[in-house]
């Protein structure tokens, strides 16, 4: 049986629904369909909170390599609404004892602060069987393991400092793609005063000014070096170069369109191909997003093509500096179905499954050994910045959340929608978690938001 398209199905129950990927049956016997586990069991479940275009596309690919080996395991995808509605129900299923039986995590602290809580399996010896330890690269092995032993295998490499910028804009206002943060604030000037009112879409989401400020940011204003010695914990709360990085962001936030943009990351993403903004900052999956041919709302478009409606260069000043995440597979303790968790999880790691997904995505495939060439321009090029990043001393960065708790993220994105928008509107846009008592805070005060990486700072130290 050939796996139902997950984008065919509306996520509306509640923001969470199981979606039937396959018609159930027995298991399937691996020799036959290509697998090496043996017998698998007849049911996967996985918990995936990719329900954007062009990751649900992407996770379909991926899910259909499974399908064409184990035909007659019928697999569920438990989808929720946002990356932390999902991350808030999978901790809950794996301090009950009830887990998925494998599911989308970062690589970094995301993965491991479970693996600390023995809560992972170790899949050392099938990274031996498979040879994934010749075929993924040493940095990425680094923060999916622990004590030698591999606990999840990176799908793809999402860089994250892209700044995407509308090609017919660009060319309408004779502006060369920016290289320097310099360059980028002449733009914005060039832009604004030609008439354009939002140089630059930034949704106002916490996690999406973590990305501008952190991963996109702050290696072009403080450098790599300061970067990995700040969120390993290791340097002074107080040094002058964090008051510099938010400085910085100040002016960078004045050529934007947050104080009245939607939280929706997509909306950004929208605002560029509309024409409303020349520039955004996002991660690779912006990329995909762009190609899909659906905004925001699920309405239908015409997809852009890469290098011709759109282009990309590293974002704010950080060229030269390759900023990624990873999203991985582990397979938790109590996983009812571990035999067609470990299949799954092969084909995760397989060059099939690979490239299957990560043209879709838009992300580089974690694999060495994976051909690029039938890859666009775009991605062929993140592939050679990665190298050429890896060659440098803190050029290649695991990013915020791959590097930091989900507690200092918890406290430090309210912080930065607050320094962004105000407290007012912050409270509005995440009622949850921003306080009562910053409602009054007015937006851009550099003094607030410095303040509150001083206080958190202890979160990050190890």
């Amino acid at each position: 049986m050939k796996l139902r398209s997950l984008s065919s199905v509306a996520l509306v129950v509640a923001g969470f629904s199981f979606v039937s990927a396959c018609s159930s049956g027995t298991a399937a016997d691996s020799a036959g369909s290509g697998g090496s586990n043996g017998s698998v069991e007849s049911n996967l479940e996985i918990f995936s909170w990719w329900i954007a275009p062009g990751e649900v596309e992407a996770l379909d690919a991926l899910l259909g390599v499974y399908a064409d080996q184990y035909p007659d395991v019928e697999v569920t995808n438990a989808a929720a609404v946002d990356a932390k509605t999902q991350r808030d129900r999978l901790k809950t299923r794996l301090e009950t004892g009830e887990p998925p039986d494998s599911y989308q995590a970062l690589s970094g602290v995301d993965l491991l602060s479970w693996v600390d809580k023995s809560k992972m399996v170790s899949l050392q010896s099938m990274s031996e069987d498979n040879g994934w330890d010749k075929v993924f690269p040493q940095v990425l092995l680094d923060i999916v393991s622990r004590d030698g032993d591999l606990y999840a295998v990176p799908l793809n490499i999402e860089r994250d400092n892209n700044l995407y910028y509308n090609k017919a804009l660009f060319t309408e206002y004779s502006v060369q793609p920016p290289e320097t943060l310099d360059d980028f604030y002449a733009a914005c000037e060039t832009f604004k005063s030609g008439g354009l009112e939002t140089p630059l879409a930034v949704p106002a989401a916490g996690w999406v000014l973590a990305l501008v400020t952190f991963e996109t940011l702050m290696p072009a204003v403080a450098g790599g070096d300061f970067y990995r010695s700040y969120f390993d914990g290791m340097a002074d709360a107080e040094d002058p170069k964090v008051e510099e990085l938010f400085t910085a962001l100040k002016k960078v936030i004045e050529c934007s369109n947050v104080a009245t943009a939607s939280d929706a990351w997509g909306a950004g993403g929208d605002a560029l191909y509309n024409g409303d903004a020349a520039m955004y900052v996002m991660g690779d999956w912006g990329k995909a997003y762009l190609e899909r041919g659906q905004d925001n709302d699920s309405q239908a478009r015409e997809p852009w093509v890469a290098d011709e409606d759109f282009g990309v260069v590293p974002g704010l000043g950080s060229k030269g500096y390759f900023t990624f995440n990873s999203t991985v597979f582990g397979l938790p303790k109590g996983a009812p179905h571990p035999k067609a968790a470990r299949a799954f999880l092969e084909v995760v790691g397989s060059k099939e499954g690979q490239q299957a997904f990560n043209p879709i995505k838009g992300s580089l495939p974690a694999r060495t050994d994976v051909d690029l060439s039938d890859f666009d321009d775009i991605t062929q090029k993140a592939g050679a910045d990665f190298k050429a990043a890896a060659e440098g001393a803190n050029k290649l960065l695991p990013g915020y959340a791959s590097l930091t708790l989900v507690n200092y993220q918890n406290a430090i994105n309210p912080s930065l929608l607050v320094f962004a928008v105000g407290g007012e509107r912050a409270k509005e846009l995440d009622v949850a978690n921003v306080p009562d008592s910053e409602v009054g805070i007015q937006p851009l005060d550099v003094d607030y938001i410095v303040g509150k990486m001083r206080v958190n700072y202890p979160l990050l130290q190890k």
